[in-house]
């Protein structure tokens, strides 16, 4: 998956003054929001929709079976900027970094605490990690009563399954990850303008060479006793589908992208 960037940027754009361009440049002003995305181009709609917002992201299986996403958030430890090598050298520090903890609902952007306008150098980054992370109960963010609760992503909606539709299924993953955003030419912050970085999480291939359907079909998963599905690390599945949550995890984690 091609993985790009685009910076917002929102007021006067004025190329900063300096003999290097990929040196900083003085301070300039930075948002920061994490969000679910797909290639079809519609899920940009969602950035600043609602909590209660209608469905925009669905994913399909291979047998063609529609998983909507109704709910998709995440734990996040830190955010960094990373400086070029070159530039990394003649500074104190090779990176600026926002530190956490937050949950961020993917859905929206929004993220508890709000991360909020920050000042950060001006200057050309070589890329942006986001470390993905399970939340811990002394991070106080989530009771012990949320899915997300000692868990890194947490993903739910409906699918129709044997002639019964909305059926729940939930996603609930572990583990701790650097998500690298980059970009060839740099990811610029701009000294004269309010730059709002979005980072987007493609949901297209998430469950890429997955046949959840087939699964169920064969008894490999298994429905709870409302005819609801689970799919988390203690999953239990066989045959082909013996490391679906696995599979799941590695596709989640290698298709992100940095859009508008």
């Amino acid at each position: 998956m091609k993985r790009m960037i685009q910076l917002l940027l929102i007021g006067t754009l004025i190329t900063a003054c300096s003999d290097d361009p990929t040196a900083p440049a003085g301070d300039g002003r930075a948002t920061f929001s994490m969000r679910l995305s797909s290639s079809t181009g519609s899920a940009a709609k969602s950035v600043l929709s609602s909590a209660t917002a209608e469905t925009l992201f669905s994913v399909t299986d291979l047998s063609g079976t529609v998983f909507s996403i109704k709910e998709a958030r995440t734990s996040v430890r830190h955010i960094q900027f990373d400086f070029p090598d070159g530039v990394a050298d003649t500074l104190s520090e090779d990176k600026i970094s926002i530190d956490g903890p937050f949950v961020i609902n993917l859905m929206t952007g929004e993220s508890n605490p709000v991360i909020g306008e920050f000042t950060i150098e001006a200057g050309l980054y070589k890329r942006i990690d986001v470390r993905l992370d399970d939340s811990k109960a002394s991070d106080g963010l989530v009771d012990s009563s949320d899915a997300l609760f000692e868990n890194t992503l947490v993903v739910s909606g409906n699918f129709d399954y044997d002639n019964v539709t909305g059926r729940s299924y939930s996603i609930i993953l572990k583990f701790n990850e650097d998500v690298r955003f980059e970009e060839p030419g740099g990811i610029l912050i701009d000294e004269n303008a309010l730059n709002n970085v979005v980072l987007n999480l493609l949901v297209d291939e998430w469950l890429q060479g997955i046949d959840i359907t087939s699964c169920l079909d064969d008894g490999d998963l298994m429905l709870d006793d409302e005819g609801n599905l689970l799919i988390d690390d203690s999953s239990s599945g066989g045959g082909k589908c013996k490391d679906i949550e696995g599979i799941i995890k590695s596709n989640i984690k290698n298709n992100y992208d940095l859009d508008d």
